[in-house]
């Protein structure tokens, strides 16, 4: 693993603590509903909240199952425009596009030129957000595509499948002053935290699986 500075030690030893995820996860949802906006000039996300925005243009990458799923529930929420959608499928775009315009939205432009196309939809002007549910393998690649496009991040689970991987987005988060979000409700809530501070104190032993 690379090296880091002592400032990102530090950090790292209070995400140990078990509690930088939900603050980051909690002041993200803040920032996006409009509820706060505060500059932190500290380096880190922590305490870090974007300006509040009216309506969020949404760019949404992966429209399978689990996609489409999550484009239903965008649709019956106000303030939230589906502006871009893409898949190597056009299909599943074209079943989007209807979805939107049904709803009373304006059609979303189509991206599916290839594995790589969704890079092409973050440079757009009018998208605050990038929603991602595609295989797991592609979740960093466009949430970094995002960020340093100047959009916000979200992704369904897993967010990242190494430290490293983790660390890339913790690291791009900070850089490009955009929130990276992973769209699970239930990691942090009292029963995963609870397992999470039984395993870093050994009360269960070598984890073997879970």
């Amino acid at each position: 693993m690379k090296q880091h500075s002592g400032n990102q030690y530090n950090r790292r030893d209070f995400l140990r603590m078990g509690t930088a995820g939900y603050l980051g996860t909690t002041l993200a949802a803040t920032s996006l509903t409009g509820n706060a906006s505060v500059a932190n000039n500290s380096g880190t996300m922590i305490g870090f909240h974007a300006p509040p925005m009216a309506v969020v243009r949404i760019g949404f990458v992966g429209v399978g199952g689990m996609g489409s799923a999550h484009v239903k529930n965008l649709l019956n929420i106000e303030g939230v425009e589906i502006r871009a959608v893409c898949d190597l499928k056009e299909e599943r775009i074209a079943r989007i596009q209807d979805w939107v315009t049904k709803a009373g939205g304006k059609k979303p432009e189509a991206y599916s030129r290839g594995e790589t196309d969704f890079k092409r939809m973050c440079e757009r002007e009018d998208l605050d957000l990038v929603y991602t549910a595609t295989p797991w393998q592609w979740h960093v690649p466009i949430c970094l595509a995002a960020m340093n496009a100047g959009k916000h991040a979200v992704t369904e689970v897993p967010a990242a499948v190494t430290l490293d991987e983790c660390w890339l987005l913790v690291d791009t988060a900070e850089k490009t002053r955009r929130h990276c979000v992973m769209m699970e409700n239930c990691c942090y809530d009292r029963p995963e935290m609870m397992c999470l501070n039984m395993v870093k104190k050994g009360l269960l032993g070598e984890i073997l699986h879970a």
